[in-house]
C-alpha cells in the first residue's frame, strides 16, 4: 500500500477533523507499522506492531499543541472537558482517542490514541513463521471456525485478543451471515471481506449491547462477534449459544482454563447456577489464550499460549487444554471430541484445512 492510500484510509471523518488537526501527530499516524501514539508526563511515545515501543523526541509536539489538539477535539465532538468532565473520548473509522485531564492525571494532561485499520496484520505464514502459532494449530481453528464452534479470545488488555479473532475470522464461509457488535470499530469485517453477508451495529452504552444482540437474535446470523464481553450482556451471549447461533468474542482473563467461571462471575443472578455452569461447557467450544513475549532484542510477539476446548459429555464438564505454552499436544485430545470436529467441519484429517493451506501457498 502507497502512503498516498495509507492517508486516505486514515483520514478521520467521523467528527470532521482533517490531517492539519492532527498537525505533526499526522506522521506518525500515517506510518502502518505504529499502533498507538501516547503522550505521558509530557513525554511522547509510540507503539509498533512488532510490539516495540519507544520514546520519541519531537519539537513540534509540546504540551500546549496537546492542549490545542484535545480543545480541537472536545469541540468538534460538542464534548466538555475540564477539571470537572476530566475525559474524553473521541473515535474515526480507525482511530480511538483517549485524552485525561490534569485534574485527574496530576502528572500532566495526557493521550492515548490507539490505531485499528481494517485489514489483516499478519498473513498465515506470517503467522507460522513468527512462532505466533504451529502450523497444525491454525489448520485446527480453521476447521473450528468452518464447524461452526464458538470463539472466546481471551488475555489481558493489549494481548492481541481482536487482531487473533479479526484473523480466524476470515475462514467464515461467505455466505454465512455475520453480525459485529461493537463499542469502538475494530472488527472492520464488511471492509477486510466486503463480499461476505454482514451488517454492523455501533453501540454506545452496556444497555446498548443488550439490545443489539437482541436485536441480532432477530435478523437470523449464522455468527455473532461480539468486540468485547464485560458484564451483563453475557445473558444474551449464553441465549445467542442455546439458539444455535456461532459466536466469536473477547474476553479479559489470563487464563484460558478460567472462562466457564469468568462468565459465570459476570451474570446477574447466580439462581440455577448448576444449569447455567453446565450450559457453559457445553456452548462455549474453544478458548484461545493470547499472551505477549519477549523476543530477541527489545521486540515483543503476539502468540496463542493456550487453547482450550470445553465439552459437557456423559453429564460431565471437562476442559481439554490442549495448547499449553504454545504447545500442541493432540494425544490429549479424546476421540469424541475428534469425531465431533471432523462431522462439524467435514474433514477427516482436523489438522489440514484446504483454506489454510492455499493462504500459505500463496504466501510464498
Amino acid at each position: 500500500m502507497t502512503k498516498e492510500q495509507e492517508k486516505k484510509e486514515l483520514t478521520p471523518m467521523q467528527f470532521r477533523l482533517s490531517s492539519q488537526h492532527f498537525g505533526p501527530l499526522w506522521k506518525y499516524l500515517c506510518q502502518d507499522e505504529i499502533t498507538n501514539v501516547d503522550w505521558d508526563s509530557g513525554q511522547l511515545w509510540v507503539k509498533y506492531a512488532n510490539r516495540t515501543r519507544k520514546r520519541v523526541y519531537d519539537p513540534e509536539i509540546t504540551e500546549e499543541f496537546i492542549h490545542r489538539f484535545s480543545l480541537i477535539v472536545a469541540n468538534h465532538e460538542s464534548r466538555p472537558f475540564h477539571r470537572l468532565d476530566s475525559v474524553l473520548s473521541a473515535e474515526t473509522e480507525q482511530l480511538r482517542i483517549t485524552f485525561v485531564h490534569e485534574a485527574f492525571a496530576v502528572s500532566g494532561r495526557s493521550m492515548s490514541i490507539r490505531k485499528s485499520l481494517p485489514r489483516l496484520r499478519f498473513t498465515a505464514r506470517q503467522a507460522v513463521t513468527s512462532g505466533y502459532c504451529e502450523e497444525a494449530v491454525m489448520h485446527l481453528l480453521a476447521n473450528c471456525v468452518r464447524g461452526g464452534f464458538n470463539f472466546v479470545f481471551c488475555g489481558e488488555p493489549g494481548q492481541g485478543k481482536t487482531e487473533a479473532a479479526k484473523f480466524f475470522s476470515s475462514f467464515i464461509p461467505a455466505h454465512e451471515k455475520v453480525i459485529t457488535v461493537e463499542d469502538l470499530r475494530e472488527w472492520h469485517y464488511h471492509q477486510i471481506h466486503p463480499q461476505n453477508d454482514c451488517i454492523e451495529f455501533k453501540v454506545s452504552t452496556a444497555e446498548a449491547y443488550q439490545k443489539a444482540i437482541a436485536v441480532s437474535l432477530r435478523m437470523n446470523p449464522k455468527w455473532i462477534m461480539i468486540a468485547e464481553t464485560r458484564s451483563r450482556e453475557v445473558r444474551y451471549l449464553l441465549e445467542s449459544w442455546s439458539n444455535g447461533v456461532n459466536c466469536m468474542t473477547t474476553l479479559h482473563v489470563d487464563d484460558g482454563r478460567k472462562i466457564p467461571d469468568r462468565i459465570l462471575n459476570m451474570l446477574e443472578s447466580r439462581q440455577d447456577a448448576d444449569r447455567l455452569v453446565n450450559q457453559i461447557y457445553e456452548d462455549v467450544g474453544i478458548g484461545v489464550l493470547m499472551k505477549e513475549e519477549e523476543t530477541e532484542g527489545d521486540k515483543t510477539v503476539h502468540r496463542i499460549r493456550q487453547v482450550c476446548f470445553y465439552y459437557r459429555e456423559e453429564e460431565k464438564n471437562g476442559c481439554i487444554l490442549l495448547v499449553e505454552n504454545g504447545v500442541l499436544y493432540p494425544a490429549r485430545m479424546p476421540e469424541f471430541l475428534k469425531q465431533r470436529i471432523r462431522q462439524s467441519c467435514g474433514q477427516e484429517d482436523i489438522y489440514q484445512n484446504p483454506a489454510v493451506a492455499k493462504m500459505m501457498q500463496e504466501d510464498i
